[in-house]
């Protein structure tokens, strides 16, 4: 298959998502007050929440849908469930894609190795942040965390200011007890 013709079949499974994703949207739009933005405006809450769906920051949904911070939120809560389902498809694209760069890398690697010339053009490090985007992308969306938080255990600001308590009064009593000795001298 050509790269057109790939092209041409990706935008159309594309399409073909969208428009039964917007069924999706507009269905569940039924249990909602008529006031929602599903129901007034079922294309736009549709995109909100597939770009939501891919992970799109709030503020570029909230820019490109011209819906505001809060009304993204709430079609996010009101969608959790169908939001969950198109993020793990996502995520399994994003898993593809990642192990195709890793390919083109170790491919890519290989040459290099062989061509000082190409080595001194061409950066692995491109490549290497491709995959590691994708495959950040990839955990993202699947629910893996990212980022992992170190919780320390220490004193406590109370354990502290007693701590300076306790030297201060230290250093009050020496003061006292050299001047008790100057004057004793």
């Amino acid at each position: 298959m050509s790269d057109e013709a790939l092209a041409d079949a990706n935008a159309i499974d594309s399409a073909e998502a969208m428009r039964e994703f917007m069924a999706e949207v507009v269905e569940r739009a039924k249990q909602f007050p008529r006031s929602c933005l599903e129901r007034r405006h079922p294309h736009v809450a549709a995109k909100a929440l597939w770009l939501l769906a891919q992970g799109a920051p709030i503020k570029e949904i909230a820019r490109i849908t011209k819906i505001g911070h809060m009304g993204i939120r709430s079609l996010e809560w009101r969608h959790n469930d169908t939001l969950e389902t198109k993020r793990k498809e996502f995520s399994q694209k994003y898993a593809m894609a990642a192990a195709e760069f890793t390919d083109l890398l170790f491919e890519k690697a290989e040459r290099l190795a062989n061509n000082p010339d190409e080595l001194a053009k061409i950066s692995p490090e491109k490549l290497a942040l491709t995959v590691g985007i994708m495959t950040d992308k990839a955990a993202q969306l699947s629910g893996m965390a990212s980022v992992t938080v170190e919780h320390r255990r220490g004193p406590s600001i109370d354990d502290a200011a007693k701590v300076i308590e306790e030297a201060r009064m230290r250093i009050a009593n020496k003061v006292r007890s050299e001047a008790v000795d100057a004057e004793l001298a």
